[in-house]
């Protein structure tokens, strides 16, 4: 019988056991979760110099300075070195899997997702009278009145406690209608009334932020890559199916030289 150990050499359950134990107490969706996380690692090689510096760095972290001090932090985890080596370089493996896998189609989700990023600011009026709609769209139109003035006044949403002003959201958080009127506004651009559902709406386009590939979207948009894949990958093992195999030759690649 095959027994799993909690603490080395200390037989806790047998395996069957921990099956059972695993689907009663929801701990399935972890263990195929852990078991690609894994299996990442041991695929993803680093230079010595690096998985060198990570392990030091992990040490001085945890004032692991002495031989012995890291003998007694194992011990007290109940971990073997290859446990320390494992958590010390995961965070790295983990970012080198996502720039080898995934780089490429960072750009194609950028542009896929650009309404998501891109943040907007837009001022809005809702009214159920639509004459005093148009009458206030003419008093703006004539800067009569501010429209931060007109929307605390009469708008009847919770827009009239900023006066009006939503944002910085992201475009696609808006009502469909809403975000076909501001795709093809100028900033400033103040639209007449118009019926949306069951109430009137006066609509300006304060501010357009377009969204930038820098490197902080771009680690974004790493990492929502990732998450998708892993989900997918995940999903097959609760289904008992053997998931496509790692490219080995990609992830061997070496990201640590000019162009890598």
């Amino acid at each position: 019988m095959t027994e799993i150990e909690l603490h080395p050499g200390r037989p806790f359950c047998s395996a069957e056991t921990l099956n059972r134990i695993a689907r009663q107490q929801g701990l399935c969706l972890a263990i195929a979760q852990a078991a690609v996380f894994d299996e990442i690692c041991r695929a993803v090689p680093l230079p010595q110099a690096i998985e060198k510096d990570l392990v030091d760095a992990y040490r001085s972290r945890e004032n692991l300075d002495a031989d012995a001090d890291l003998e007694q932090f194992l011990t007290a985890k109940g971990w073997q070195q290859e446990d320390f080596l494992y958590f010390a370089t995961k965070a790295e493996r983990l970012q080198r899997f996502q720039r080898l896998m995934f780089a490429e189609e960072v750009e194609l989700r950028f542009l896929a997702s650009k309404a998501d990023l891109d943040q907007i600011h837009y001022s809005l009026i809702r009214l159920s009278d639509g004459d005093l709609a148009f009458e206030l769209h003419q008093r703006l139109l004539e800067n009569e009145d501010s429209f931060k003035e007109l929307a605390a006044r009469y708008s009847e949403g919770d827009e009239r406690d900023s006066g009006g002003l939503i944002g910085p959201v992201s475009l696609s958080q808006a009502h469909p209608v809403l975000v076909e009127k501001l795709r093809i506004s100028q900033p400033g651009q103040l639209w007449a009334p118009f019926f949306l559902v069951n109430i009137w709406v006066i609509l300006r386009l304060d501010h357009w932020q377009g969204s930038r590939l820098d490197d902080s979207t771009r680690q974004i948009l790493l990492e929502d890559l990732f998450s998708d894949w892993l989900q997918k990958r995940v999903e097959h093992l609760l289904r008992g199916e053997e998931p496509p195999p790692l490219p080995g030759h990609v992830l061997t690649q070496d990201l640590d030289q000019p162009g890598g």
